[in-house]
């Protein structure tokens, strides 16, 4: 009998709760109205502006837009969280005004029927417009006739996703609301609780990028669930995607997020209940109903306002000096504002100044500590005999070790050299959820690339202790210096621990040039790891060959070799004297051919195959291997099995050659050379030897101390013209006689 009069109870104060709130319900429904059907008529109507439905491709487009509208619905996403925040404050707003406190906790009810029927209330105002709008915004869709768009297990899907993070945003809002004693500083420190725990997270991680730039960072930032507002968002991404060849998991991957979503909201909401019922009531005014959370929730606040405007400084001025001053400054400003927030009185302005001070002593031996890294994070290298393992990547290709291309700022390492870029790159990323894949790949290419010979050890530890020498000195420009490049070494220890660092170096350094030549030409990854190993290791892949030299690179054309054994053999030859070459022939001598290895799953056009600049990086693409004229028995391979066979450019297709040289002063001058003239004809003849065309300078691997791929080495530009009309612009190297 209790327990339904009790009942009954509840739902009469849900009943009169809903009364005394019909303005809320009003304002919820208009705007969630204006939010999804309204703005999705607006949508459609704009894009109608502009294509054609009757072309498939154009109708495809908007159906994709409508998909991403009605699904993830971000706009819609955005007005449930403020209402929640509305629904949180304005519910428990009674707890803020000392005459409503007392009224209503004079009535007959208990405090946990009055907290329920206030969070029932809030939700009821919310979730059956937002079910409504959505069924409208259905309606609109098959009134444009995009019928197709409406799939009930997505729709479903999304709703609750939806609905899920309305209910995380709404528990931290009612949080608030009963931890503050005002209505103003409930707002505030809702705020504090939807964006500052992921705030402090980010500032403390740009301050230690800063501070330890030796450290390696992954797309994996900080999570987006330290933040309810930024997690509800990103539970939605995957709703987005659309893929016609291939089915969306969109129940697998958005499943996990709801869960997270739901569980996050019973346990905010179960603190929250437990914080109502040990409320008091005579601190209702105050800026917060606990004065216990006065001091942390001040300190947090103090701490991530300070770091954040250090770095914002720091990003713009590269000096430590100043991003300490600037953070001691809003350290201080930040605890004065705080402390007339929490007594309402300008005169507070240092209350508890005692305790700020002990405060600014401890960061301030903290901070000195990371500066100096006290620690050894910086400068500290593991015992050599201690490393099993390495790899080494570095964004300056003379000083890399890895096979293929380097790891460049697009994949997972960032060498980025701005604090700023760092911050809102990992923030990016914390949003949209691309980590996961992006750290998946990492790991895979880091292992995968990994080298163990004592001579390749010893090279890969010298130049980790060059960079680990140098970390000692004044570390706070070494990201901001234009001159500085990086490089990331990881070394896997007997023990099973790897030990990742990323160092700055000038980018003259011959030494580490020196010591990246050392990997490249050692036994172990001439191996493993150069293009020939790694097309004769995945042979079974290869579905043809394509051979080009010179010529063939101007007029996008190649000879073709398809028989499984031919393509075999070629591969075993050349992966066979490929072993014998060596740094300083490579260094004297120009590939005269390029070997296009296809894989057989490959989409790419006839065309795009016989395009050099539609180079690859594993199996899944192309692979690109140079031919040398010392590499004598796979040039007589290849001419056996080829009717038209040779090598660098023929003398008698060429037409002309114009020369672009540069003086000491970078004053240009080009010179015309036509084969029509005897005398000029000889002068070609002179330089033909020494002229790549572009494309083949990319094969030339880069510790051969050229930097040609973008030609700031070459001694000359020349474009070599043939009898059917197609132009090579070639790079020359040398020095050639009669040049002028």
């Amino acid at each position: 009998m209790t327990r339904k009069n009790s009942s009954c109870k509840t739902r009469t104060l849900v009943w009169k709760c809903c009364g005394r709130n019909a303005a809320l319900f009003t304002l919820s429904l208009l705007l969630q109205l204006v939010a999804m059907p309204v703005g999705m008529i607006l949508r459609i109507q704009e894009q109608l502006q502009y294509v054609d439905l009757s072309d498939p491709e154009q109708r495809d487009s908007v159906w994709t837009l409508i998909h991403g509208l009605l699904y993830e619905g971000q706009l819609g996403m955005f007005v449930l969280a403020g209402l929640a925040v509305l629904c949180g404050i304005a519910m428990f707003r009674y707890l803020h005004v000392k005459q409503q406190t007392d009224f209503f906790h004079a009535l007959p009810v208990t405090r946990g029927q009055l907290f329920a029927s206030h969070v029932i209330t809030g939700v009821l105002a919310v979730v059956p417009a937002y079910l409504l709008s959505v069924v409208l915004t259905c309606g609109v869709c098959v009134a444009y006739d995009f019928a197709d768009v409406v799939q009930i297990d997505i729709l479903l899907l999304s709703m609750a996703v939806h609905l899920a993070g309305f209910l995380l945003v709404y528990a931290v809002s009612i949080l608030a609301a009963i931890c503050c004693g005002n209505t103003l500083v409930s707002l505030l420190v809702c705020g504090w609780f939807q964006f500052g725990l992921l705030a402090g997270c980010e500032a403390v991680d740009a301050l230690v990028y800063v501070l330890y730039p030796a450290r390696v960072y992954g797309n994996a930032g900080m999570p987006v669930w330290l933040s309810p507002f930024f997690g509800a968002m990103s539970a939605i991404n995957p709703l987005t995607d659309v893929w016609p060849d291939k089915p969306v998991r969109y129940f697998e991957a958005c499943m996990p997020r709801l869960l997270l979503s739901l569980f996050a909201a019973a346990v905010i909401l179960a603190l929250a209940y437990w914080l109502n019922q040990i409320r008091r009531s005579e601190n209702t005014g105050l800026s917060l109903a606990f004065p216990k959370l006065e001091q942390p929730l001040k300190l947090y606040i103090v701490s991530t306002m300070a770091i954040s405007c250090g770095i914002i400084i720091q990003s713009t001025t590269t000096s430590w000096t100043v991003m300490f001053f600037s953070m001691a400054v809003a350290a201080l400003i930040t605890a004065c504002v705080v402390e007339i927030v929490y007594h309402q009185d300008f005169g507070s302005l240092f209350y508890r100044w005692k305790s700020l001070l002990v405060y600014f002593v401890i960061c301030a031996v903290v901070l000195g500590c990371m500066a100096n890294d006290i620690t050894g994070w910086n400068s500290k290298l593991p015992e050599r005999d201690t490393i099993v393992s390495a790899s080494l990547s570095s964004d300056l290709e003379e000083w890399d070790c890895m096979p293929n291309e380097a790891v460049t700022e697009d994949d997972t390492v960032y060498f980025g050299r701005d604090t700023m870029y760092y911050l809102l790159s990992s923030l990016y990323y914390d949003l949209s959820g691309a980590e996961e894949e992006s750290k998946k790949d990492y790991i895979d290419y880091w292992d995968g690339s990994r080298l163990e010979s004592k001579e390749v050890l010893d090279a890969m530890y010298a130049s980790a202790s060059m960079g680990a020498e140098a970390m000692k000195g004044d570390r706070s420009t070494l990201q901001t210096d234009s001159e500085q490049w990086s490089y990331t070494v990881i070394f896997t220890l007997k023990n099973g621990k790897t030990f990742q660092r990323q160092y700055y170096m000038p980018g003259d350094s011959e030494e580490l040039a020196k010591y990246g030549a050392a990997v490249r030409f050692s036994e172990e990854y001439q191996e493993k790891y150069t293009p020939a190993a790694f097309a004769r290791a995945n042979r079974d892949q290869v579905s043809e060959m394509l051979v080009m030299n010179y010529g063939d690179v101007a007029q996008y054309s190649a000879n073709e070799i398809k028989n499984p054994r031919t393509i075999s053999d070629i591969l075993d030859t050349l992966y066979e004297e490929s072993q014998e070459l060596t740094q300083d022939y490579c260094a004297e001598h120009m590939p005269v051919l390029a070997l296009r290895v296809v894989g057989q799953e490959e989409t790419w056009t006839p065309s795009d195959l016989t395009d050099m600049d539609m180079r690859g990086r594993d199996m899944d693409d192309i692979i690109d291997i140079p031919v040398y004229a010392c590499e004598t028995d796979t040039l007589e391979l290849l001419k056996e099995n080829l009717t038209n066979f040779h090598t660098g450019f023929v003398s008698e297709d060429i037409t002309q050659m114009e020369i672009t040289t540069y003086t000491e002063d970078y004053d240009e001058k080009t010179v015309t050379l036509r084969a029509t003239e005897p005398t000029e004809a000889n002068t070609m003849q002179k330089w033909l030897p020494y002229v790549i065309p572009q494309q083949f300078d990319a094969l030339i691997d880069p510790v051969y101390y050229r930097k040609g791929a973008n030609g700031e080495n070459a001694t000359a530009y020349v474009a070599v013209r043939l009898k059917d009309g197609a132009e090579a612009n070639c790079y020359c190297y040398r020095d050639v006689d009669g040049k002028d």
